[in-house]
């Protein structure tokens, strides 16, 4: 890892604590996400033990979210009834209290995303936002190269530029009175406090369509059972180990991209509280 950092042993057991509550309260997930990956964000948290709906009719979203856990706004399918349905939903779970998580799927890439992203932040006002590096830089105001939904490789945390990215994420997340997730190679997240660096994955989970949304996904059911940072943690870290697990696989097999796909979801499937002690990865300033 990076120097003047250290790994922090205390996060990995409040992320596998909250692992285990989520295991056991199984909470109801509601997802408003896009066409791509809906239907791998709905397997995902069948695989984790969490369970899902997929409610899209504005009409019932105050009665959807009396009985769901936590909302996830996924900013990849936009227009005008699926956002207004998307308000609607995030109105009635701020008023119930339950955590709100948005994923600004293409920020930076058209003005109109930035409008959106912008005006969901201000009616939301969530409990976790999740994107890629590219993504939160431009909620940040910074420029960037657009790679639409993908973040651009000039993005990628490294030992020059670690500190940097950590301090602007920590002002966005102040800024915002929520935890913020940036996610890539080195997953950078804060609370407007602390700044954690987590370094669990493989380049393979770059050839899955979906691998964010369904990042996302998982973050509304850990925040449903534990404070949000360490449940961002949870979940960024747990489908990282189940990636390097499943690379692991195919690269002992001879196998490819598809068949690591299924193994994701299969390690994730029989992930435990000690995975995260054992092999996860996560470290703070020294």
């Amino acid at each position: 890892m990076f120097e003047g950092l250290k790994k922090d042993n205390d996060i990995l057991r409040a992320a596998a604590d909250i692992f285990c509550e989520m295991k056991a309260n199984k909470p109801l997930v509601e997802c408003l996400t896009n066409r791509v990956t809906i239907n791998d964000c709905a397997n995902m948290l069948l695989a984790m033990g969490a369970s899902p709906i997929m409610a899209e009719a504005e009409c019932e979203m105050e009665d959807i979210m009396r009985i769901s856990s936590s909302l996830v706004l996924n900013l990849g399918l936009l227009g005008d009834k699926h956002q207004a349905a998307m308000k609607t939903a995030a109105r009635a779970a701020r008023s119930m209290g339950k955590p709100i998580i948005l994923d600004p799927v293409g920020a930076g890439a058209s003005a109109y995303r930035n409008e959106v992203c912008a005006d969901m932040i201000e009616c939301a006002g969530p409990t976790v936002i999740r994107g890629n590096m590219s993504e939160i830089k431009s909620l940040c105001g910074a420029r960037i190269e657009s790679k639409g939904v993908d973040a651009s490789g000039d993005d990628t945390v490294n030992a020059g530029n670690y500190a940097e990215y950590g301090e602007m994420i920590r002002a966005l997340a102040k800024k915002h009175g929520c935890a913020v997730c940036a996610t890539g190679e080195t997953d950078v997240i804060s609370d407007g406090d602390r700044i954690y660096y987590l370094h669990n994955g493989t380049d393979m989970l770059c050839g899955v369509t979906g691998t964010g949304c369904m990042c996302s996904a998982t973050i509304g059911a850990l925040c449903a059972c534990g404070d949000p940072l360490a449940a961002t943690a949870a979940a960024v870290i747990m489908q990282g180990i189940a990636g390097e697990y499943a690379a692991e696989y195919v690269r002992k097999n001879g196998d490819g991209i598809g068949t690591f796909r299924t193994k994701l979801f299969d390690y994730i499937y029989l992930m435990k509280a000690d995975d995260f002690t054992k092999r996860g990865e996560a470290y703070v300033q020294g």
